[in-house]
């Protein structure tokens, strides 16, 4: 794991309404053109992965690059 990827595991990801949706638990990047995809998000256990736009699996939800509005101190997704 580099070390800038490292940085940023376990911030929180909020919904557009600053409610914690979970915990960032991967990058996923396009090695071609050095792109985030997508990130792996282990969700928090208040929320049915059933219902969530997005494919998920064992808590973890695969959240697309579009759906990020933000990221800093913490991920801010865009719904």
């Amino acid at each position: 794991m580099s070390s800038f990827s490292g940085e940023f595991l376990k911030r929180d990801v909020v919904d557009v309404n600053g409610e914690l949706f979970g915990h960032l638990a991967d990058i996923i990047i396009e090695p071609r053109s050095g792109e985030i995809t997508e990130i792996l998000v282990e969700v928090i256990s208040d929320i049915d992965v059933t219902k969530l736009p997005w494919p998920s699996e064992d808590g973890f939800c695969h959240v697309p690059a579009q759906e990020i509005s933000q990221i800093g101190a913490r991920i801010v997704l865009r719904r």
